[in-house]
């Protein structure tokens, strides 16, 4: 509102300004009725001053809806009748719908339903042929407000209920507070009083969201008919008392505030208090008169009618008996209610004729339309079919080519880790062979030497007893050279033991250099992996320490193998020099492919993480829906 007020008393644009004075006099209607009134005045001053017709129709528009709200029901009337003119001169029949919808609500106020269900099928058949969500929203729900006071609940559900399907699929905010007062004030008619409290809460909730008082007080005396009907009578007072309040500090609306005092009236005389309860009856029959209403009139006279009856005063309340009788009777009368039937039926019935009419004059220009497209489509069909013929076959060869060149790749890559397995076993068998030369060879011949010495003439049993021991000496060397060379080629603990031994043994060893500490966690692994498992993890976990060793210098490694419920978790981290990960991709040496090698064969996952300007790599490795193998129970021959 501040800022609509800096734009009035700044702005050189007449338009701008009138449009602005309007659009705060429609903020403003509910809480402060005057300046509402008095912003509207002013707003139509400016519009004199222009001829922008899209200004003045949203102008008298809302000129209209102030006065409504403030009960001003003729006035109110005028100002939407020259929307009309303006609309219609623009030719604007959004507007219209607009304000047809307007008048058919004020002319509801007055009991005058044969001129609202006029009005409402007006802007009904406005908005369906512009085919316009949110007018055909507020149309029905107008069409359903007639049938509610008309009581007939059960039509006016039903309209009810196709407005909040149009609200809720389309996502319509404007009014939809007001909708679903509305459709528990239907429920709560039909005495379906658990949906009832449903759709007043919603709809609470709904309006102090928008600061909407007038329903905020409406639903509050809603809910305190409810306790009413429940003979909760106090409660109800209580409620009824929250709404007074709102009609005393927030805004005033003489037609909602009548029935207000009318259910006060009611409270009061089944609380056995006849004073209060004739104080508020002639307050509700005050202001029923004031705006002009027959049924709020009527039911103001029915409920004096019954507190004079219980006063006593028996004249009084003949008199009041016959006076909303016969106001009773002018509204609903048969006459009216044909009136109505022929009027929706009318409407119907046109609109139904323009719709068949509308279908004939399509199927007449698609037939000739047909007609003149008929061999046009038959070449169009063919040259289709020819482009797409000529597709299917480039498409096919496309994928036979992409098949081709996948199967090559596949190809390349077997043969790469053929290679790379081939070599390493070459490497193997040379390093092996190497070991045997240089370890078993020297050895062999230092023991063949004392030998020899033996065979020899020795006549002194100390040098005897001094070759001996060497011999056997040497001999413990080559077992150890022996252990050495079949722990390198497979160790024995952990084909025997498992996993978690063997690299606990192979830790033990490599930390026996005192160059490197290396330390092993494992968690969960209670039984066996499969052997290709356990032997490719080793290898794995066996390469990537040798290498870490040998380019990153660390002086720490840490290993932890962990079992999950579904996957086995392997992560190796070391805290020497980092590098990029990318390099992998590239590298010549086969001991990178071997590693990628052995991880496929057993369905792993794995990722490298590291930087080339910072300490420490992580190398995490993850096996999903690993299968344990039990250890296989020892049984002692009987």
């Amino acid at each position: 509102m501040d800022s609509l007020g800096h734009v009035i008393a700044t702005t050189s644009s007449d338009t701008i300004k009138a449009e602005a004075i309007m659009e705060l006099a429609w903020k403003k209607m509910y809480e402060d009725s005057p300046q509402a009134k008095k912003l509207v005045f002013d707003g139509l001053a400016v519009m004199d001053q222009i001829d922008n017709l899209r200004v003045k129709g949203y102008g008298y528009t809302v000129a209209g809806v102030v006065y409504w709200v403030a009960s001003s029901y003729d006035t109110a009337t005028m100002y939407l009748e020259e929307a009309i003119k303006v609309y219609e001169q623009k030719g604007d029949e959004r507007g219209l719908s607009a304000v047809y919808n307007n008048l058919s609500l004020i002319a509801q106020n007055q009991s005058k339903y044969p001129e609202a269900l006029t009005y409402a099928m007006h802007s009904l058949e406005l908005a369906r042929k512009l085919e316009n969500p949110s007018m055909l929203a507020s149309a029905t729900f107008t069409v359903g407000n007639i049938h509610y006071f008309l009581k007939d609940n059960e039509k006016a559900l039903e309209t009810f209920l196709e407005a909040l399907y149009l609200f809720e699929t389309h996502e319509l905010s404007s009014n939809f507070h007001k909708l679903l007062l509305n459709i528990g004030s239907t429920y709560h008619n039909l005495q379906q009083l658990d949906s009832a409290k449903n759709f007043y809460a919603r709809s609470l909730t709904q309006a102090n969201a928008v600061n909407d008082y007038k329903t905020i007080a409406i639903t509050t005396t809603n809910l305190g008919n409810l306790a009413m009907d429940a003979s909760e009578y106090g409660k109800a007072v209580t409620y009824y008392k929250q709404a007074q309040n709102i009609y005393q500090e927030k805004f005033t609306n003489d037609f909602d505030h009548s029935l207000l005092l009318h259910s006060l009236a009611k409270a009061y005389s089944k609380l056995d208090n006849p004073l209060m309860a004739e104080s508020y009856g002639k307050q509700s029959l005050a202001l029923a008169e004031k705006v002009q209403d027959k049924q709020r009139t009527a039911a103001a006279h029915q409920i004096l009618s019954d507190i004079y009856e219980q006063k006593g005063s028996f004249q009084q309340a003949l008199f009041h008996f016959k006076s909303g009788t016969a106001l009773k009777d002018s509204i609903f009368n048969l006459e009216k209610s044909a009136q109505l039937a022929e009027i929706e039926t009318k409407y119907e019935t046109a609109l139904k004729d323009q719709q068949i009419s509308e279908q004939q004059l399509t199927i007449v220009e698609n037939k000739k339309n047909l007609q003149r497209s008929f061999f046009a489509l038959v070449i169009a069909g063919l040259v289709l079919i020819a482009v797409l013929a000529i597709m299917i076959l480039l498409r096919s060869r496309n994928k036979k080519e992409q098949k081709l060149l996948l199967q090559q790749k596949e190809l390349e890559v077997k043969e790469a880790y053929i290679h790379a397995a081939l070599e390493s076993q070459e490497s193997e068998r040379k390093r092996f062979a190497q070991d045997l030369h240089d370890g078993f060879g020297q050895l062999i011949s230092a023991l063949r030497l004392n030998i020899s010495r033996l065979q020899g003439n020795f006549d002194e049993l100390e040098t005897r007893v001094a070759v001996v021991d060497k011999s056997e000496g040497i001999l413990q060397e080559m077992h150890q050279e022996i252990r050495n060379i079949a722990f390198n080629l497979m160790p024995a603990t952990l084909i025997q033991f498992g996993l978690k031994e063997g690299l606990r043994e192979f830790a033990q060893r490599m930390n026996q250099s005192e160059q490197i500490n290396i330390e092993i966690s494992v968690f969960g692994l209670d039984n066996r992996l499969e052997e290709l498992q356990e032997i490719s993890l080793y290898r794995v976990i066996q390469e990537w320490v040798n290498n870490a060793i040998k380019y990153a210098n660390p002086q720490k490694i840490s290993i932890q193998l962990t079992r999950h419920e579904n996957e086995l978790s392997l992560i190796i981290e070391d805290d020497g020099k980092g590098f990029d990960p990318s390099i992998l991709k590239n590298a010549t040496g086969n001991g990178w492919r071997n590693i990628q090698s052995r991880l496929q064969r057993i369905g792993a996952q794995w990722e490298v993480d590291s930087q080339a300007e910072r300490t420490g790599t992580s190398f995490i490795i993850d096996i999903p829906s690993v299968e344990i193998k039990k250890q296989q129970q020892m049984t002692i021959p009987r």
